[in-house]
């Protein structure tokens, strides 16, 4: 940290600007170390710890602006609960020998190995951290925040559902096409008379045959106009004419049934990757709906939260200076903020009937066991 403050600009004289640095840290430096004790103070004489001497420095520098604690597990390899320091070289005149506290650790979504940070629990740390703790200006900047994380989901969202389609648009472009055609060889008979009965010029499949059959029924036609002596002589023609029809049906045939097998094979894994891409696509939009439903009750509850100084101070608190050193510059922060959850209140009339409801459960209790206990007995 000090090195890190060594690193930043200057505040200028003339802008009153200068250098800002944000630090992921352990939370023990938040309040290790101890001050210097004397005998008469604590019946020891104790030389102040460096890290004390150091975090007194910071505070006493002015050099801290907030102070965010983070919940555990939030970064890999480390379950250690760590904390962002907000340093500032040059903290504005309403900031000075300040520090807003923010207890982030509530709100989380849990995960293995690592816990997560939802755009909700973002904005729980960007309101009271952008409004300083002033509670007015928070009511304000909810819905800003609000507006602008939904939007931001809703671009990585469509983002993300771009990249899908660019993965697996291409790739199913002639899905429908092959569907359409799968169907037209469902359909499709071919059996003998049925594939002869369907032949036309026009015809997708059997138009190959159409010249074949009209020379074969040619060849017949001249067969009954001729006489006997012709019919003899003609029927060379027609059993050549035949046997090239009957190959060339055969050979379109299975031509046509590998092109089933073919299109019925592509078809189905084809469907495979558009289920795989439409599940891609609804996980997407499931997570972005959960998101903004998420900020929506974020929203709500911080606004609640800014509507009372008592609830506000369980999230956070700006606190002094002079009360920071009367903690002995310790800036663990629950002694600032009221990080305890409340206690559940039990009216006494409820609290009554429940104990009443206890003691009857135990005395039917008792009384079975007495029963069953005297069977036992009476049965040895």
């Amino acid at each position: 940290m000090q090195q890190i403050v060594r690193s930043l600009k200057d505040a200028d004289p003339e802008t009153e600007i200068g250098g800002q640095g944000m630090v992921v840290m352990s939370q023990g430096v938040l309040f290790r170390g101890q001050p210097e004790q004397t005998e008469d103070e604590d019946g020891q004489n104790q030389k102040a710890d460096a890290e004390y001497v150091i975090r007194r420095g910071f505070i006493e520098a002015d050099l801290i602006e907030a102070i965010v604690v983070l919940p555990g597990k939030l970064f890999y390899g480390n379950n250690v609960p760590g904390c962002l320091v907000l340093l500032n070289k040059a903290k504005p005149a309403e900031r000075k020998d300040k520090i807003l506290m923010i207890w982030a650790s509530r709100h989380l979504q849990k995960g293995n190995p690592q816990n997560l940070l939802r755009p909700s629990d973002l904005m729980r740390i960007l309101v009271p951290w952008r409004s300083f703790g002033d509670l007015a200006t928070a009511q304000r900047l909810v819905p800003e925040h609000e507006a602008q994380l939904i939007f931001e989901v809703e671009e990585q969202r469509d983002a993300r559902l771009a990249d899908i389609e660019d993965a697996y648009g291409p790739v199913l472009e002639p899905l429908p096409r092959l569907q359409a055609e799968l169907a037209t060889l469902d359909a499709l008979d071919l059996k003998q008379q049925a594939v002869k009965d369907a032949i036309t010029p026009e015809h997708p499949y059997f138009r190959p045959l159409a010249s074949l059959l009209a020379e074969f029924e040619h060849v017949e036609g001249e067969i009954a106009a001729a006489g006997r002596a012709e019919k003899s002589a003609l029927a060379g023609r027609r059993t050549a004419a035949k046997a090239a029809f009957d190959n060339a049906r055969k050979k379109l045939v299975d031509a046509i049934k590998a092109r089933h097998k073919q299109i019925a094979r592509a078809v189905k894994d084809l469907g495979k990757l558009q289920e795989e891409r439409d599940a891609r696509e609804q996980e997407v939009k499931l997570a972005a709906e959960r998101q903004i439903a998420h900020l929506r009750e974020a929203s709500a509850d911080l606004l609640r939260i800014a509507s009372s100084e008592d609830e506000a101070r369980r999230y956070f608190t700006v606190v002094g200076r002079e009360e920071i050193a009367g903690n002995e510059f310790n800036l663990n922060l629950p002694r600032y903020v009221d990080t305890f959850e409340p206690e559940k209140v039990l009216l006494l009339n409820d609290a009554a009937a429940q104990l009443k409801s206890a003691l009857e459960a135990s005395d039917a209790a008792h009384t079975t066991l007495k029963t069953l206990l005297a069977r036992i007995g009476g049965a040895a």
